[in-house]
């Protein structure tokens, strides 16, 4: 990469990284430590479940998409019709909201800023997740935890899948080469997929412990 690249990409990360529902919890009556409280998540599904205000947590969601929105039209901006610093914009602000250099590389998961992303570069990802999450959700089992990493895992998948033609036809930007749209997918995938691990993990712990009780 040149230097321009790792500057749009630093610029990224850090932007992804503005950590929101962190603030928006210290603002709140009692200025709590997002990161002590809940699933510890620091992202806008635990200041839903921890905050004061719904209302707060969605206008947290929405400011988390805007990052994402934010890097494309930074990328477009700066590189035009380049579609790799698009790419790598995008995979930079969803990894830097997943590890925020102001929360000592804490974070959430990611998936608000990812819709942010792919709203403007290719709003077809967002629909085969969507459906992929609603098939590990009710045909899997019904935890979002597990529902998301298989709407990570099987997302990645279809969208390597697809068709190029399909693929062409669905984007927003110009991108010549899709299989460069593919490795994005995977990239921003692979953000997702770290932070799931360990509540997957805590779930299907969670979903043992109960089938053992139910057993003894």
């Amino acid at each position: 990469m040149n230097l321009g690249l790792w500057s749009l990409v630093a610029t990224c990360f850090v932007l992804g990284g503005v950590p929101t529902a962190w603030i928006a919890r210290r603002l709140q009556p009692g200025g709590k430590d997002l990161r002590k409280e809940g699933s510890g998540n620091i992202g806008a599904r635990n200041l839903w479940d921890v905050g004061n205000s719904k209302a707060v947590a969605v206008l947290v969601g929405v400011l988390d998409a805007l990052k994402g929105v934010v890097a494309v039209i930074l990328a477009r901006q700066i590189h035009g019709d380049w579609f790799e610093a698009t790419a790598w914009a995008g995979v930079a602000v969803v990894f830097g909201h997943n590890y925020s250099v102001f929360l000592g590389m804490k974070g959430g998961r990611g998936l608000a800023t990812a819709v942010g992303v792919f709203a403007l570069v290719n709003p077809l990802v967002m629909i085969v997740w969507g459906m992929t999450y609603l098939t590990g959700y009710f045909v899997i089992r019904r935890n979002i935890h597990i529902a998301c990493m298989t709407a990570i895992i099987g997302s990645t998948g279809l969208i390597w899948s697809i068709p190029n033609s399909s693929l062409q036809n669905t984007m927003m930007i110009p991108c010549w080469d899709v299989t460069e749209f593919r490795i994005m997918v995977a990239g921003v995938a692979l953000a997702h997929f770290l932070r799931h691990i360990e509540p997957v993990r805590t779930a299907i712990q969670e979903s043992d412990d109960e089938d053992e009780a139910t057993s003894a």
